[in-house]
């Protein structure tokens, strides 16, 4: 049996890993918002005065950085949701409040945002960034069905490419998220809570 002294020990080891975690993720973030989000590691490291024997011991590789990436941006959309959100919140509101949190993360952390987009595609098969996106919209909006998801997955889709050319010569970001609102709820399939569906 382990004594306390051994359980506190491996306690405070945790909580400096981490902290030390966290602390690792926000460097990381302020590197690539100015070098771009096709740093390298080596650019990284060298922004970060951090080796890469450091990073991978808490990331593993570049693609788990990026997923780790991808969790905090996640972590700050569903803040921003959170915020912005009321008990009677029609499906309508919550796919604008989260177009809204998209495109406020895209437009304020543009190089982050990329960063975290190099995640779509996680060859680990991992939950990813814009497959995390899908299920918070389908959970907002109360949709359950296949169907659902498949248009939830679609309109990210459709969020991303007009986000994409939108950073190149970017308007206004509130109208852009509310002309995107616009577009996409009138494609978007019926649910149990129907108040305000335009036809």
């Amino acid at each position: 049996m382990k004594s306390v002294t051994q359980d506190g020990r491996a306690l405070r080891w945790d909580a400096h890993r981490r902290e030390r975690r966290r602390e690792l993720l926000r460097m990381v973030r302020h590197s690539v918002a100015d070098l771009g989000p096709d740093a390298s590691m080596d650019q990284i490291c060298e922004a970060t005065g951090t080796s890469k024997t450091v990073l991978y011991r808490y990331f593993g590789d570049r693609a788990g950085l990026v997923d780790d990436m991808g969790k905090w941006a996640m972590k700050v959309i569903t803040q921003q949701l959170d915020r912005a959100a009321t008990p009677d919140m029609s499906p309508r509101e919550a796919l604008t409040h989260m177009i809204t949190a998209f495109v406020d993360l895209a437009s304020s952390r543009p190089h982050v945002y990329r960063f975290c987009d190099r995640g779509v595609t996680n060859q680990t098969g991992q939950q990813t960034f814009f497959n995390s996106i899908a299920q918070l919209l389908c959970a907002r909006m109360n949709f359950t069905q296949p169907e659902q998801y498949m248009w939830a997955r679609g309109a990210l889709g459709f969020v991303r490419a007009c986000t994409d050319e939108w950073l190149t010569n970017p308007t206004d970001p509130h109208t852009f998220a509310a002309h995107l609102s616009t577009w996409l709820w009138k494609s978007a399939p019926a649910t149990n809570d129907v108040e305000g569906k335009q036809s």
